[in-house]
């Protein structure tokens, strides 16, 4: 085994280590800071909570002539591929983002009544994640919006919206609005 490997393997266990005891030290706060730091192990497991509803993550642009785009749901449905049945890293990633918007669903979820979710780590990345996809953005040669604009937007806003959908994955028979972000700025 590899020095770099074994110092990574000694850093991941110290790190489980030092969690595990701060959670048994602090039995009240399993809903706290200690829990969050977890979360990058393991998937968010709440959808199972409201079977039929997803959270969605939306985003539109505002063009240079000052036109906004319609809403376009980022989720990309990357096509199978028997090639990419052992390593898949574009499905790995696009999943990755949908736990990503699953996350900020719960810390909305979770957030006390004077709380700001800008504050909130996941608002942060869901607010990048929106800006690559409006951006044009791909995960491999699948473009994460299903349309192409005409040009860069000079802003962008994007919505987190419970959708419940149809069997095809692709039309919302419902969709609830949970959250819609202030007016961007597209930067570079």
């Amino acid at each position: 085994m590899s020095q770099t490997l074994l110092l990574t393997a000694l850093l991941i266990g110290a790190y489980f280590v030092l969690l595990t005891f701060g959670l048994r030290k602090h039995k009240h706060l399993v809903q706290g800071p200690w829990l969050f730091f977890f979360r990058a192990f393991f998937p968010n497991w709440k959808f199972y909570h409201a079977a039929g509803h997803a959270p969605r993550l939306y985003v539109r642009g505002q063009l240079a002539t000052g036109d906004w785009t319609d809403w376009h749901r980022v989720y990309p449905r990357v096509p199978f591929r028997f090639t990419r049945v052992l390593h898949n890293p574009e499905v790995n990633l696009a999943l990755n983002h949908q736990n990503l918007v699953d996350h900020l669903w719960s810390d909305i979820q979770d957030l006390p009544e004077d709380g700001d979710i800008t504050q909130r780590v996941t608002y942060q990345l869901v607010t990048r994640l929106a800006h690559e996809a409006i951006s044009g953005g791909h995960l491999g040669d699948v473009r994460m919006l299903p349309v192409i604009l005409s040009g860069l937007p000079t802003h962008f806003q994007f919505e987190l919206r419970m959708d419940a959908l149809l069997e095809d994955q692709r039309v919302p028979v419902s969709s609830e609005l949970v959250l819609q972000s202030p007016e961007l700025p597209a930067w570079n």
